[in-house]
């Protein structure tokens, strides 16, 4: 698989998995993309399944396998790319070129977080690389779309026979599956799925030791393991509260987080944090989206992201002892109000902020137009950025944190705003 050339990590699927997918429909005997009033209906059952979660006995709701492949499958590929962004971006998962990358997909469906993981590898790959990967899932129906979505892609993208391949197990998702060693343990939505009717902190506590398990025997040394989670507010708060037992059993996390405290958005019942980026459906799929009144704008996911070496986000953006910085996740939009551009933030120190710059500090100086700029850059926040507040000079000057956000939140017309490029 060689380099792809487009600028953005994270981007729509191109025209020809229209073509892929449309194919597996048809050997199916189902409706293609392009037959939105068959579609249409389906997909309005796929988003109730969704969104009801459970049936009357307590299972989960049985959802249309071919609205899976016409609308979710390019729906989740991205999602499995953007939360591999920062591990990419920041240079710590890489396809090695001298053997093949090794993949455990669990609770895999349709292969879409496989999918997202080569994509996000083959953007900053210098060389051809091979995939091996291996999908674990209970739906075997699933698992046989995978392998023919898998197919269908290889001959039609010109992937060539050796860039992924794939192999399915049908097995019911658990600690301690039998599963070989991995450079990349991907969960894609699999929490969502599992335990539904089960008391929310045995719930949490089952979710976390299925993860531990996986991170100690599965994961290599210098890999990593991949929870992709939707963005509504029950599911991702779940995902927050197993975050806090893996945290509190000495479990090092990679990103979001730019802690190890508890996290702060569970204090608040109506918060929680999530992706929010700006990557729309394909433009060949937004008339299905559109027909069943779904959304087809911007990309919305909650992760985790843990290294077996417990490498940290946070170590690779500057030095944890510098006060003169201060280093955030954004949990929210711009709220611009008269005067003043604000956000939430999640700060490296653990407690989540409200902080905010006004707009009289971006008047040009002289020839100097640092805080135009700064104002600039905090006006085009969006949720999930990675921030660094700052003063002039860095630590080189004196100047203290306190400068640089003051202790009611406000940031200072002097400060820097620099946005690391883990967004695309």
């Amino acid at each position: 698989m060689s380099r792809s050339t487009p600028a953005r990590l994270v981007r729509p699927l191109e025209p020809i998995w229209q073509e892929v997918l449309d194919s597996v429909l048809r050997r199916r005997g189902a409706p293609p993309t392009t037959d939105v009033a068959k579609l249409t209906p389906r997909l309005v059952e796929l988003s109730n399944a969704y969104n009801q979660g459970l049936a009357g006995d307590g299972a989960r709701v049985k959802v249309p396998l071919e609205a899976r492949i016409a609308f979710s499958f390019a729906r989740d590929v991205p999602k499995g790319a953007g939360a591999l962004r920062e591990l990419v971006r920041a240079g710590v998962l890489k396809a090695p070129l001298d053997r093949t990358f090794r993949v455990v997909d669990i609770g895999a469906g349709l292969g879409a977080m496989t999918w997202g993981v080569v994509r996000a590898l083959a953007h900053d790959a210098e060389a051809s690389f091979r995939v091996e990967a291996l999908l674990v899932d209970e739906d075997k129906d699933a698992l046989a779309a995978a392998e023919a979505i898998a197919c269908e892609a290889t001959t039609r993208l010109a992937l060539g026979a050796s860039a992924l391949t794939v192999r399915t197990r049908t097995e019911r998702i658990m600690t301690g599956m039998k599963l070989p060693e991995a450079d990349l343990v991907v969960l894609g939505q699999v929490f969502s799925e599992l335990d539904v009717a089960m008391d929310p902190a045995t719930r949490a506590a089952k979710h976390a030791a299925l993860v531990s398990d996986l991170l100690d025997r599965v994961v290599a040394p210098d890999g990593a393991l991949v929870v992709v989670e939707p963005a509504l507010r029950e599911r991702t708060r779940h995902l927050h509260a197993v975050r806090d037992l893996l945290v509190s059993k000495g479990t090092t996390i990679f990103a979001p987080c730019l802690h190890a405290q508890s996290c702060p958005v569970l204090e608040t019942l109506s918060d929680w944090c999530h992706e929010d980026l700006a990557v729309d459906l394909p433009s060949w799929l937004a008339p299905l989206a559109r027909a069943a009144g779904l959304r087809w704008q911007g990309l919305t996911f909650s992760h985790l992201v843990i290294r077996r070496d417990a490498q940290r986000l946070r170590d690779r953006i500057g030095d944890k002892n510098d006060a003169t910085r201060v280093h955030l996740r954004v949990i929210s939009d711009v709220i611009k109000t008269k005067g003043k551009a604000e956000i939430f933030a999640c700060t490296s120190g653990g407690a989540r902020v409200r902080m905010r710059r006004l707009d009289r500090d971006a008047v040009r100086v002289g020839d100097e137009s640092v805080a135009f700029a700064a104002s600039a850059a905090w006006g085009g926040l969006g949720r999930g950025d990675l921030v660094t507040v700052r003063g002039e000079g860095g630590d080189t000057n004196g100047v203290a944190q306190e400068a640089v956000v003051d202790e009611r939140g406000r940031v200072s017309k002097q400060a820097y705003i620099d946005v690391w490029p883990f967004r695309n």
